[in-house]
C-alpha cells in the first residue's frame, strides 16, 4: 500500500487546514479604491438615475439610498438572471447606465469627449464599450451577464473605478500618438 493510505484522518485534516491557510495568504490584496474617482462615479450615476426619475420620487434620498433603490439588483433579480440564462430587466438597466457614468467620469478627468455603448441580449451576452473618436479606451465583454447584476454599492464602485482607471491609463498612453492630429483623425 502507499504510505498515504495508512495515515490517520487527523493528519490529512491538518494538511487540509494548512492548504486552506496558504490559499488565503496567497490571495492578492485588493487595492484601495481612489475615493475622489469613487465620489465622481457616484455623483454621475445619481445624476443619470435622477434623469430617469420622471416624477422625482427618489430626489430627496441621499446618493447611497438612491443607488440602492433605483440601481442595485435585489436577490430576486439576481436569481431571475441566473435562472435559465435569462437576464432580468434590472440587469438590462444597469449595463448602459453604469457605462454612461464611467464615460462621464473619464470625460471630466481627461477633458476629452468620451462616448459609451453598451448592449446585452436576453441571454446575458454583450459588451460595454467606451471610446473617443476612433480610439477604444475600455472594452468589457459580458458573459451570462457577469459581473452584472450588482447587488452592493461597493462592487459597483470598485468595478466603475477600475474601468475609469483603465480608460484614463489607455488615453494617457496613446496621447502622444493622437496629439498631432487629434483622436478623430487616426487612420486604420
Amino acid at each position: 500500500m502507499e504510505p498515504m493510505a495508512n495515515e490517520s484522518p487527523a493528519i490529512s485534516e491538518g494538511a487540509l487546514r494548512e492548504a486552506a491557510q496558504l490559499k488565503r495568504l496567497s490571495r492578492p490584496a485588493r487595492k484601495a479604491v481612489d475615493q475622489e474617482t469613487a465620489d465622481a462615479l457616484v455623483r454621475r450615476l445619481c445624476s443619470l438615475l435622477d434623469a430617469e426619475d420622471f416624477f422625482g420620487r427618489y430626489a430627496a434620498l441621499p446618493p447611497g439610498e438612491k443607488i440602492a433603490q433605483q440601481f442595485l439588483a435585489s436577490a430576486k433579480d439576481q436569481s431571475e438572471s441566473e435562472f435559465n440564462c435569462a437576464v432580468s430587466p434590472k440587469v438590462r438597466q444597469q449595463v448602459p447606465l453604469l457605462f454612461q457614468a464611467i464615460a462621464g467620469v473619464i470625460e471630466e478627468r481627461s477633458g476629452t469627449m468620451i462616448q459609451s455603448t453598451a448592449e446585452i441580449n436576453g441571454e446575458g451576452f454583450g459588451r460595454g464599450l467606451l471610446y473617443s473618436g476612433r480610439v477604444i479606451l475600455v472594452l468589457k465583454s459580458l458573459r451570462a451577464g457577469f459581473p452584472f447584476p450588482f447587488t452592493s454599492e461597493e462592487k459597483v464602485i470598485r468595478y466603475g473605478v477600475e474601468c475609469v482607471t483603465e480608460g484614463l491609463a489607455f488615453l494617457a498612453k496613446y496621447k502622444e500618438v493622437t496629439a498631432l492630429h487629434g483622436l478623430l483623425s487616426l487612420e486604420g
